[in-house]
């Protein structure tokens, strides 16, 4: 009997022994899994771009073409691939560090994708992605390799035409290396391309600028100019007037205008931004203003908003950059 008690006390040990031995298998497992998801699959939410400030100054003075382009190494640092439904191509945002002995301006018709794709011939796509308010600028994409530091990281452009693609190569004229992406893993969310109040929006080419999130700045005086003649704009106690501050960078010179601005409610109201005659006594109207440096000025909004019940209104601000095709759409509020 005692004998018989022994052998049930070791019998439970060694069960009790294998239920660990299998349950820190499973987390081992477990561990294993999520470890190789995470790096086949960055994190989708994550920017390319590093958190970023305006420059401090603009109108900085362009390199010239690059001629010489043998002693140019490009290397891929990290990418992420986005498959949009509504989009009738893929895409790759590609991160890469260029090595050069001096400062550089590279057109990227150096580098050709293996469907064919010049990547300094991609505005057709670029158009398509912002009908749709999707922004490469937002991963500060660029359009050319220029900068005056010899070594610096730049975010390009890769459409993909076939969307069952698994992988895609980019040759780079004068380098023997190409640039290679999995197609199934780096994936994205498309959020990442929608413009937020205090994001650094660009254009990749010519500028760099920032929008505030709305201000209220109801009862604050304000005069219209007509004509060489200043008098007070007077406004019902009915309505409020909201501020966005922008801050623009034209980069190398170019003559950067906010021609035109409407905030649009997600149900279809639209604000049209008061013209370039209206001022506030505390800020200065930016529509119309010609940037050739770094400047910054304020749009203004009227909206409807009766005092015993006040409104928040959802939605987005958009832009109109004089020489731009398309609007540029900020997700913010009116509160």
């Amino acid at each position: 009997m005692y004998n018989d008690n022994i052998e049930v006390i070791i019998i439970k040990k060694g069960y009790f022994k294998t239920i660990v031995l299998i349950f820190i298998t499973i987390l081992l497992l477990i561990s294993i899994v999520f470890l190789t998801i995470k790096y086949l699959n960055v994190d989708n939410t994550n920017n390319l771009s590093e958190p970023t400030s305006l420059p401090e100054v603009g109108n900085q003075e362009k390199p010239e073409e690059t001629k010489e382009l043998s002693g140019i190494k490009i290397e891929l640092a990290d990418y992420r691939v986005f498959k949009i439904d509504g989009v009738p191509f893929n895409f790759v945002i590609a991160k890469i560090r260029v090595k050069s002995s001096t400062n550089s301006n590279i057109s990227l018709e150096h580098f050709i994708s293996d469907e064919g794709i010049k990547l300094n011939e991609v505005s057709e796509y670029v158009n398509k992605l912002e009908g749709k308010s999707y922004f490469l600028g937002r991963q500060n994409v660029v359009f050319d390799l220029i900068s005056n530091d010899t070594t610096f990281f730049a975010n390009i452009f890769i459409p993909i035409l076939n969307k069952t693609a698994n992988k895609l190569d980019v040759n780079i004229s004068f380098d023997d290396q190409k640039l290679s992406f999995d197609l199934n893993s780096h994936l994205a969310d498309p959020e990442l391309l929608i413009y937020k109040a205090d994001d650094i929006i660009t254009d990749g080419k010519t500028y760099q600028m920032s929008v505030s999130s709305a201000f209220d700045i109801t009862g604050d005086t304000m005069s219209q100019t007509i004509s060489g003649v200043t008098s007070e704009y007077l406004l019902p106690s009915t309505v409020q007037v909201y501020a966005f501050n922008l801050e623009t960078v034209s980069l190398w010179g170019d003559i950067i205008e906010i021609e035109d601005a409407q905030y649009i409610t997600n149900d279809n109201n639209i604000f049209d931004a008061l013209d370039s005659s209206i001022q506030s006594m505390k800020f200065s109207n930016i529509i119309g203003k010609k940037i050739t440096d770094k400047d910054k000025g304020s749009l203004f909004f009227i909206a409807y908003n009766p005092i015993d019940n006040p409104v928040t209104y959802k939605g987005v601000l958009k832009l109109k950059v004089k020489g731009s095709d398309n609007w540029i759409v900020v997700d913010v509020d009116l509160n």
